[in-house]
């Protein structure tokens, strides 16, 4: 099995630890060669992950190794990485934060005049903002897909939200993808908390 397994091990108790991949929620996943994706498998406690815990396809969605079943949102991710050539990992988590904005947002949730932006690769000042696009829930996962590949193929995205879900986002490697969920949540919070204040 790949050396990313113990990265998205370590990963998974980690997120599991912060209280954002609860029960059996969220899917973790890397590339391991151009066409070949690590990821998941369906049911599985992120906080207790095992070698086992993991299939690899390929990006299409098709089963190459693995005795599980993946995770029943791996279209999800297979969209970004057949997008982003650059992503090697692609991290979906179903946080507090992440799932409230995404019940709130009327529409894309744009961020803005926030230093933590630069965080993300590009940003060099905090006088910018991103959008985050947000979509509704659904069980059909081809036509999920579908609508969110739509929305990638028109620029450079660093994550999008699944409304009443939670957040997908991705990097050039697992820490990077790390980083930007945990830059994620700090402007979700900031954003909830100043929202209550009217």
């Amino acid at each position: 099995m790949y050396g990313e397994v113990s990265e998205l091990i370590e990963i998974g108790r980690l997120l599991h630890s912060r209280g954002w991949l609860p029960a059996s929620g969220g899917n973790l996943s890397a590339r391991v060669e151009n066409d070949r994706v690590l990821i998941t498998a369906s049911g599985t406690h992120k906080g207790h992950l095992t070698r086992e815990d993991f299939v690899t396809v390929d990006l299409e969605g098709k089963l190459l190794e693995g005795s599980k079943r993946p995770s029943a949102e791996t279209l999800l991710h297979l969209v970004v990485y057949r997008n982003f050539p650059r992503v090697m990992s692609v991290l979906h988590v179903h946080s507090v934060n992440s799932t409230l904005i995404s019940r709130l947002a009327k529409e894309d949730l744009k961020l803005e005049n926030y230093e933590l932006l630069k965080a993300f690769e590009g940003i060099k000042t905090h006088d910018t903002s991103i959008k985050v696009p947000v979509f509704e829930n659904a069980q059909d996962m081809k036509t999920l897909s579908r609508l969110v590949e739509k929305r990638l193929v028109k620029g450079d995205l660093y994550g999008f939200l699944l409304k009443s879900h939670g957040l997908y986002t991705w990097g050039s490697s697992i820490r990077e993808a790390y980083i930007r969920l945990e830059a994620f949540e700090f402007l979700f919070e900031c954003e909830l908390k100043l929202a209550l204040r009217g």
